[in-house]
């Protein structure tokens, strides 16, 4: 049985800023729940206002849900940190023994996580989305043997799709 609770329980925000210039590296995060290079022009910035991202770590920017009807949010999963904006909400697992970043980033996927997102956005030109609000969103906690196990298959899954494509890709080529 699936047990739905609030994301208050799971996670915290995290706000490290670059102030010692670890990075120059500005990412951005797609619609499609990845990190990217960033857009943003930042000749002249003080890119020691920006946060320091780290592997483990998420990062959200909740000004754009109500328009794209998704909230923008990725799992940092590289060695080195980068940099995301100082808009952007970055928090973490607080116990990953209760909880897997994975799984979490699974659930963050799903469709109807980005309905429960845009159904709480402001009423904004863009459609924002608090921190509180999303604090407030619920999602199942299983075993963590059962999380690994999702992972695990999700994981599966996904390569198996991307190296079908690859071997289309081939065959077109």
């Amino acid at each position: 049985m699936k047990n739905y609770e609030p994301l208050k329980k799971h996670i915290r925000l995290v706000d490290i800023r670059n102030k010692d210039l670890v990075s120059t590296k500005v990412l951005g995060i797609s619609i499609d729940k990845s990190f990217m290079p960033s857009v943003a022009n930042i000749i002249g910035t003080d890119l020691s206002k920006y946060k320091l991202i780290s592997k483990g770590k998420f990062a959200c920017n909740p000004m754009h849900v109500g328009r794209d009807e998704r909230l923008p949010i990725a799992l940092y999963t590289e060695k080195d940190p980068a940099l995301v904006s100082p808009a952007y909400f970055m928090f973490e697992v607080i116990d990953n023994s209760v909880l897997l970043d994975e799984y979490l980033m699974m659930w963050f996927r799903r469709s109807e996580f980005d309905r429960s997102c845009w159904f709480r956005t402001d009423g904004s030109v863009r459609g924002g989305i608090s921190w509180d609000d999303i604090c407030r969103l619920e999602i199942p906690i299983v075993s963590i043997e059962e999380q690994r196990n999702i992972v695990k298959s999700y994981n599966i899954i996904t390569d198996r799709i991307g190296l079908k494509k690859q071997i289309n890709e081939n065959l077109v080529a």
